[in-house]
């Protein structure tokens, strides 16, 4: 694989760059959402709807065999309504996405997610505020992806012991639903210079699981289901006005259908977060992780550092690095992962946005000899034709490599060879729309 296909995007990403250079304006341009307020309640809404067609040259990320390309087109609205009633805030925000292929090949992982969430602020007094959030998030995971990593088609004969989607009988994406309720409380004033922080909230995913998938890539499924309890308390220190200290314990327990993938967490964490100079902000989280699993036990330091720069008004860099402990699979083989990622949004004759990104993720298994990479470049340019009337032309990559492209995966008690590994590319161009 090469990170790009043709010579014809060396030369879009070097004329993109080289244009950003060329003009610079004062970003004083910006996309308007329509506000509309209700006369009897006070109530303020607003909308927006964002359309678009692409390219996507890899719809069921597939390694070497069976890469079906397709044109697509994209329907992505928003809406929200939000209120205050004396020392209460309130606000209801949904936004979905729905997407449809033209080739009769994929036509079938055509998608519609939707995303509710809403939030409540309630001021009890001086010291004392609440924050009651809760969310709900129908989605999807491509195949290829997610739970179905490394599956692949086999259409000259049925393998039992190969991962394949014609075996297990899934016929398009992979339905997942996400529930969330977080209730916060903080001590102390608003403005003061330390705030004790009680964060308390719990996530259910769940797979939808369809009667036509084969007995055991359902069983498989319900084992993926997870509920994530958190709590949560942190010690904030505003320092002066440009830094703040803050102090954080965390606990976290993972609850599986089976007892033996059971596990928790016990976080100690350190943040800092300073606004160096009015160009330059940094900030930083390093954390001591114990992990207490079945069968065996985890230390280690994570870490979060992003430093955001801003030498213009019209230009913006970030750089990020990240390294964290994910959970681990149904084999009890957790992954420890590094990111680094660098972006970059920078806007010319006022009313023209470019960004340019690129992330790299590197995965280590500690019980399987295996490492993953994964690259992911993002390319858009953003004209501002009104206010409330915003063109994008982007271009994504993604690459996802592994030492170990036949590592099985285990389903109902049996392994099955897997084919890890994939190169994607999609254009889009889109028009976003203020309501």
């Amino acid at each position: 694989m090469h990170l790009f296909k043709t010579k014809n995007v060396h030369l879009l990403l070097v004329g993109c760059v080289c244009a950003t250079y060329s003009f610079a304006a004062s970003a004083d341009s910006a996309f308007q959402d329509s506000k509309h307020i209700d006369p009897f309640l006070g109530l303020e809404f607003s909308s927006s709807i964002n359309a678009g067609y692409g390219f996507d040259d890899n719809v069921l990320h597939q390694r070497d065999h069976d890469i079906i390309s397709s044109n697509y087109y994209s329907l992505k609205p928003t809406f929200s309504v939000v209120g205050q009633r004396n020392t209460k805030n309130f606000g209801l925000y949904y936004s979905g996405d729905y997407r449809r292929y033209s080739n009769n090949e994929v036509k079938s992982d055509g998608y519609d997610d939707h995303q509710i969430e809403g939030i409540f602020k309630w001021e009890l007094g001086i010291r004392h505020h609440l924050e009651l959030t809760g969310s709900y998030n129908q989605g999807h995971e491509s195949l290829g992806t997610g739970v179905t990593n490394g599956f692949f088609f086999d259409n000259e004969a049925t393998q039992p012991s190969a991962a394949t989607f014609d075996y297990f009988n899934i016929t398009h994406d992979i339905g997942k639903t996400k529930k969330k309720i977080d209730v916060k409380y903080t001590y102390g004033a608003k403005y003061a210079k330390g705030n004790i922080v009680l964060d308390l909230s719990r996530e259910y995913t769940d797979y939808n699981i369809l009667d036509s998938y084969q007995s055991a890539f359902i069983n498989y499924l319900k084992n993926e289901n997870v509920t994530e309890n958190n709590i949560k308390v942190t010690f904030t220190h505003q320092y002066t006005d440009r830094l703040r200290f803050d102090y954080t314990l965390l606990y976290k327990d993972f609850s599986y259908l089976d007892p033996d993938r059971n596990n928790d967490e016990l976080i100690g964490a350190f943040s800092i977060i300073s606004q160096l100079t009015g160009k330059s902000k940094i900030e930083a989280t390093v954390s001591k992780v114990q992990k207490k699993m079945q069968g065996s036990n985890f230390s280690g330091v994570n870490w979060n550092v992003a430093y955001r720069w801003q030498p213009v008004d019209y230009s913006t860099i970030i750089l990020k690095t990240v390294s964290e402990a994910k959970e681990p699979d149904n084999l009890g083989d957790f992954v420890q992962s590094e990111q680094n990622s660098i972006a970059w949004q920078h806007q010319f004759l006022g009313n023209i946005t470019s960004y340019l990104s690129y992330k790299h993720i590197s995965d280590k298994y500690h019980i399987r000899k295996r490492k993953d990479r994964y690259d992911y470049l993002d390319l858009s340019i953003s004209y501002l034709f009104r206010p409330k009337i915003e063109f994008t032309l982007g271009y994504k990559h993604m690459l996802f490599h592994t030492n170990n492209s036949a590592d099985p995966v285990f389903i109902d008690g049996n392994s099955y060879i897997r084919k890890l590994g994939y190169e994607q590319n999609q254009f889009g161009l889109s028009v976003k729309v203020a309501i």
